[in-house]
């Protein structure tokens, strides 16, 4: 039986291998990310990419905490990495190359949308409510460490 890409729902099959294949400058996605969503979403950006992530989450079907990785590293979110599971908690370290650039204040608000990823894929996996709370860690290279409360 062949697998269904966990990415199908969010994109058509063709552009998914076409896209994987190309190497493209960030700069185009640091611009869209870090001007264009501050512009056009102001004070409201915050829960607004949140709720646009949490709605793309629940279309990525995961069947483990560890499910999510890959997902994250196709769609060029960062290295996500998961640091606890628990009955009440899921906790990841998520990292990129582009955050030790960014200020503490702008990570917080733009990685809102990667929040409501983790919060969507593991709500449609569990079944249950699921929350993210994110802290940036200032150590060495910027860091998020990422608790997904359901």
């Amino acid at each position: 039986m062949k697998e269904t890409d966990q990415l199908a729902a969010l994109f058509p099959a063709p552009s998914i291998a076409h896209a994987e294949r190309m190497n493209m400058p960030y700069l185009g996605y640091l611009l869209l990310r870090e001007t264009l969503t501050q512009t056009l979403l102001g004070e409201s950006e915050s829960p607004i990419l949140y709720w646009m992530g949490k709605n793309m989450g629940r279309k990525i079907p995961i069947q483990s905490a560890n499910g999510i990785i890959l997902p994250f590293i196709r769609l060029g979110l960062g290295q996500l990495d998961l640091l606890e599971e628990s009955p009440q908690y899921i906790s990841y370290s998520l990292t990129h190359t582009i955050y030790p650039h960014l200020s503490t204040e702008r990570l917080s608000r733009s990685l809102s949308l990667e929040c409501g990823v983790i919060a969507g894929a593991i709500e449609q996996w569990l079944g249950k409510e699921t929350v993210v709370q994110m802290e940036v860690e200032e150590q060495g290279s910027k860091s998020l460490v990422i608790r997904a409360c359901f």
